[in-house]
């Protein structure tokens, strides 16, 4: 995906053309209606609006590519720093007293929460 403001940009000068072609579209449809006017600027009105409003549609569609963004995924991984002499135990359920795999321990919201495959046990 190009770069955002390089979005906008393009955005902005397709309105602006946009916004000139429709301005030109109108003042040709009325001049149409004048006595001194042609009826072929009649045409030519509808079809420099037409294209202006062709302009204006580019113009919005690169607003929404460049508002449309990519989900992106935050992983977090937590290290833990433990002294030399520390002794690593298993974890045991609070409930039926199973023991417990990393997998069964899960971080919501920046606490720990337990589930237990044995009992179906959920506590932090």
């Amino acid at each position: 995906m190009a770069n955002k403001p390089l979005l906008y940009i393009g955005a902005g000068i397709l309105f602006l053309i946009g916004l000139c072609l429709l301005g030109y579209g109108a003042l040709s449809v009325i001049g149409s209606t004048s006595a001194q006017g042609s009826s072929s600027w009649l045409t030519y009105g509808l079809g420099f609006g037409c294209v202006g409003a062709l302009f204006l549609a580019g113009g919005a569609g690169l607003i929404y590519a460049s508002i449309r963004g990519t989900k992106t995924e935050v992983i977090q991984q937590i290290k833990v720093d433990l002294p030399a002499n520390t002794k690593v135990e298993s974890i045991t359920c609070k409930n039926c007293g199973g023991v417990l795999k990393p997998e069964n321990i899960k971080m919501v919201m920046g606490a720990p929460m337990v589930e237990c495959p044995y009992c179906g046990t959920t506590y932090n």
